[in-house]
């Protein structure tokens, strides 16, 4: 059996587009078309029901599906431990990360990999800190960098950078001027933009108001976003106040974009860097976590 078509076969489940399917193999999409049908004949059983929006799977195709994405797994690992027999890594390495980290901490920390190890294909991808965890757990992706903490047994979170979050405003905003800004029982009386429910920040930033006696449903919320730039664009036209990432704030307000609210006490945001412990001794994985760490 070629692997290639449950790979396509795998693809087009997951992205439910035979489209993008053949986009992401480099093929045409009447060939993904082809290795599907021919896998249907080669197993004797109907994978997929098309409909005229969806592709849904077949019994048969979900044990298919569940039963190629082990193999293809099986697959990877055997040719990323046979090339680091070669003398030179060279293969996939999938990174998720959330927005923060992947916008200001995952360019820094491939560089060096890169430099190292120019022969690895390094393929990131953006999305909330509990997506990239459930994509890790998944083995859609290899590594993940969030700003939340996985608690399952079978993964590995440690600490990789730290951060803070930092209050802004709009410029000229009547808290700027405030003489008691820094107490936080006047925020329920601003209006509040969060990041959406499932991003790292907004855990941090809900666990942060809790030790001043202040709950989330205590703010005035007008808007959510599922991005921090977003969120300091939003800020930026008057809409309201926001806790945001330092690291994303600080060339915001150097621009003259918002405004800081200095005095207002910051709380500690930790980024973590996740991956399933029955793959730590994958070649790829333990190169990429040993430089990041030394």
């Amino acid at each position: 059996m070629n692997l290639k078509k449950i790979q396509a076969f795998i693809l087009i489940i997951e992205k439910q587009s035979f489209s993008e399917a053949a986009e992401s193999l480099g093929l045409t999409q009447p060939a993904v078309s082809s290795h599907i049908k021919s896998l249907e004949k080669e197993l004797g059983v109907k994978l997929v029901e098309r409909a005229s929006s969806t592709i849904q799977l077949t019994p048969a195709g979900s044990y298919v599906y569940s039963m190629g994405r082990q193999l293809l797994e099986k697959w990877n690992e055997l040719t990323d431990g046979v090339r680091s027999f070669q003398g030179s890594l060279n293969g996939n390495l999938r990174i998720g990360a959330s927005t923060i980290p992947g916008t200001y901490l995952l360019p820094k920390l491939i560089g060096p990999f890169y430099e190292h190890f120019p022969k690895v294909n390094i393929i990131n991808e953006i999305a909330d800190s509990e997506q990239i965890l459930a994509r890790i757990l998944n083995k859609q992706i290899d590594i993940g960098i969030t700003g939340a903490k996985s608690n399952l047994d079978k993964m590995i979170s440690e600490l990789v950078a730290t951060d803070s979050l930092v209050l802004i405003s709009p410029n000229f905003h009547p808290l700027v001027a405030s003489t008691n800004e820094g107490n936080p029982v006047d925020l329920t009386k601003y209006n509040f933009i969060l990041r959406e429910a499932g991003s790292g920040t907004r855990k941090s930033m809900e666990e942060g108001l809790k030790g001043f006696g202040i709950q989330i449903d205590d703010l005035r919320i007008v808007a959510q976003f599922g991005s921090t730039e977003a969120i300091i664009a939003a800020v930026e036209e008057g809409l309201g106040l926001s806790f945001v990432s330092k690291l994303a704030a600080t060339p915001a307000v150097k621009a003259g974009r918002v405004q800081l609210i200095s005095t207002m006490e910051t709380f500690t945001q930790r980024y973590y860097l996740s991956y399933l412990k029955n793959r730590q001794d994958n070649p790829i994985i333990k190169e990429f976590i040993k430089m990041i760490y030394k």
